[in-house]
């Protein structure tokens, strides 16, 4: 198989799109509270995706999970679970530092833990800048988390024009949470790490190279699955939503059709994601993956914005902030690119 940078880059930003689109279909859904809609959603992305993927991946799926190691599992599962904090955490960053700040924070932080710290528990971070494609790659780093903070301001420039505030603003509390989201956010590049055994495995039953990650997916969407699926149950049994739908069923298969449609949006990040990543590793820069990933992310996002007309109110200051960020992010793109080719 031929590895190219240039499909990499495509793939994440396939990756991201899904990514920033997954939220669009849940917001359509009537009548329903917040953890009902999500729990449908997580069931389509976190547990009917990655195993009818991998159904149609593996000759005997039943054998090859009874086959992996439990050691192997138990990482890679429990890497899942942490990955899942981050995602629960990502809502309370918001609420507390505000969209746009709580946005950028989180992504930002997420994005250099996610990147760094691989090769640096894998004693391989000084040899990066032995090379002029990790030079490269590192500078892409700086670049990106830069274009976030920019997107960031501008963010926070609109917010103020607006005149919204928000009654739960708490700097301190919100930078805690948002350090603590970024990092278990970052644990999905562990979590890939860890599956590493599960994806030779793969490869040795004729998987195709390019979706070699998918089955590892499974254990590894599962602990993310396990993580949401508490916390929904708890706040489920708090807001009585169960009852809720049970009294008003009016919109019912919609709100699942709904639901499940954002599921398997969100899935599809990671499918693309999968392929991004294998394209990377096979040019020696698979430790930029999570950035290109949560910098599409952000530029992506920033697109639909734009898109939904999210900005038509904003000055043109807050609006040309906006477009320099999404500009140095698509520079720091270049620039990895560049390096790697």
């Amino acid at each position: 198989m031929e590895y190219s940078i240039g499909y990499g880059i495509f793939y994440h930003l396939l990756g991201a799109l899904a990514a920033a689109s997954f939220y669009i279909p849940i917001q359509l859904v009537k009548n329903w509270e917040w953890e009902a809609s999500w729990l449908v959603n997580g069931i389509a992305s976190w547990i009917i995706m990655p195993i009818l993927v991998a159904s149609l991946l593996l000759p005997n799926v039943g054998a090859f999970y009874l086959a992996i190691p439990f050691g192997v599992v138990l990482r890679t599962y429990m890497f899942g679970v942490l990955w899942g904090l981050g995602g629960l955490t990502f809502g309370m960053t918001l609420r507390y530092l505000g969209l746009s700040v709580g946005y950028g924070v989180a992504i930002g932080i997420t994005l250099v833990v996610g990147t760094l710290t691989p090769p640096l528990f894998g004693g391989k971070f000084l040899q990066l800048f032995n090379s002029h494609a990790g030079v490269m790659a590192l500078i892409g780093v700086v670049i990106a988390v830069a274009g976030i903070a920019v997107t960031s301001l501008a963010g926070r420039m609109k917010e103020n024009e607006s005149g919204i505030t928000n009654r739960e603003l708490n700097v301190r509390k919100g930078v805690i949470i948002a350090i603590f989201c970024g990092i278990m956010s970052a644990f999905m590049a562990f979590a890939i790490e860890a599956a590493g055994p599960i994806q030779q495995m793969a490869l040795a039953q004729g998987v195709d190279p390019l979706y070699q990650i998918m089955p590892g997916y499974v254990i590894i969407m599962l602990g993310g699955f396990t993580t949401n699926l508490i916390y929904c149950l708890i706040k489920g049994k708090r807001n009585h939503t169960l009852l809720k739908i049970r009294q008003d069923p009016s919109h019912f298969w919609r709100n699942i059709t709904l639901s499940a449609a954002g599921g398997v949006i969100w899935y599809l990040q990671f499918f693309f994601y999968g392929w991004g990543h294998v394209q990377m590793t096979g040019v020696k820069l698979g430790f930029v993956s999570w950035t290109f990933h949560m910098s599409m992310l952000v530029l992506c996002g920033g697109i639909w914005g734009f898109v939904l007309k999210e900005w038509k109110s904003a000055s043109i200051k807050p609006i040309r902030f906006q477009l320099l960020g999404m500009a140095m992010i698509i520079a720091s793109t270049l620039v990895i690119g560049i390096g790697g080719s």
